[in-house]
């Protein structure tokens, strides 16, 4: 089946799907979603999806959503009703309490890479909610649509400083002189491919350094990445208009790319 929905113990068809105006996820965008990726029936970082979703429950003092072993037999059920392929694959719940799992096809980008727009005071580093998946998700939308009037594909979110929080959907890392630079987790996701593939580069002896990075730092990087749980390794060929290095995935991204793939379990979509 190409579109798979489960809602609160039941499959239900995807045209008829509704949940009450009282839900805190419809009336405030109170509640939490994840999105991974599955390949032929398997989500190979599950737990650390569920994991990290089921810390934020906690964080977020939501007691009546569900976590844990309720959410996963849910995600085992739909997975089982997918044909073979990839999908996108999104968990949401809420204090109601709500559990939607939802499958739908996934084809991932042909292209070799994407181009962003920087948006300074578009990223709060002491803002703690975005430091989960929040539905209240209406910032990184913004972001998102003024990035794409710009002509870019994705947003980098800058503080007022300039310096560089993450993506639109993404977690960003940035290499210089064989190093790997990405932000500390203040006011970002601390994403699940994040820790794979800080994990991917230690494994492979790369140098990383987690810490703020002004402008001088990443707009004159060599290479530039983005993470997530979906497309997994993504290179960024521009930058405001500006390429980045030959404006070609970078040596260091397309090696990160295959290390990743490795570690996590899943192929990466972007060799380069």
């Amino acid at each position: 089946m190409s579109h798979v929905v489960w809602l609160d113990g039941a499959f239900v068809a995807p045209d008829a799907v509704a949940l009450p105006i009282t839900d805190p996820g419809v009336r405030w965008g109170d509640g939490l979603f994840a999105t991974m990726r599955a390949r032929d029936r398997r989500v190979p970082l599950l737990d650390h999806h569920l994991a990290r979703l089921g810390a934020s429950v906690v964080a977020l003092g939501l007691e009546q959503a569900p976590a844990g072993a309720e959410v996963r037999e849910a995600v085992a059920a739909v997975l089982a009703h997918l044909d073979p392929g990839v999908h996108r694959i999104r968990v949401t719940v809420t204090e109601r309490p709500t559990l939607m799992v939802e499958a739908t096809p996934y084809q991932p980008d042909p292209r070799p890479g994407v181009t962003v727009a920087s948006l300074t005071g578009m990223w709060f580093p002491g803002e703690e909610l975005r430091e989960h998946k929040s539905l209240s998700y209406a910032g990184h939308r913004l972001a998102h649509r003024r990035a794409r009037a710009a002509g870019a594909d994705h947003a980098l979110l800058l503080d007022d400083a300039g310096r560089l929080g993450e993506s639109d959907a993404a977690t960003v890392f940035v290499v210089r002189a064989g190093t790997v630079l990405t932000p500390p987790v203040e006011g970002i996701l601390g994403g699940v491919t994040r820790d794979v593939m800080l994990e991917a580069a230690r494994a492979e002896s790369v140098p990383v350094e987690v810490r703020h990075l002004p402008g001088a730092d990443w707009r004159a990087c060599d290479e530039m990445f983005l993470t997530n749980g979906l497309a997994g390794v993504t290179p960024v060929l521009a930058i405001d208009g500006l390429p980045v290095g030959g404006g070609v995935p970078g040596p260091l991204t397309v090696r990160l790319s295959t290390a990743f793939a490795e570690v996590s379990g899943w192929a990466s979509e972007h060799p380069g």
